[in-house]
């Protein structure tokens, strides 16, 4: 049996990309929180109720 195969050698790789997926979502989500919310970007309706009043 390959060493690979083996299930010691296979519950390791299963920790470790646990482990890299874990550091891969609270890196996106750290990038993710500078941006600014959607409630500061102008509604583009609103602007047109504007016009036609």
């Amino acid at each position: 049996m390959t060493r690979v195969n083996q299930p010691d050698s296979l519950l390791t790789e299963i920790r470790d990309i646990k482990r890299r997926l874990r550091a891969l979502e609270t890196r996106s989500a750290a990038l993710a929180q500078p941006v600014a919310p959607a409630a500061d970007v102008p509604n583009p309706e609103e602007t047109r109720d504007d016009k036609t009043e």
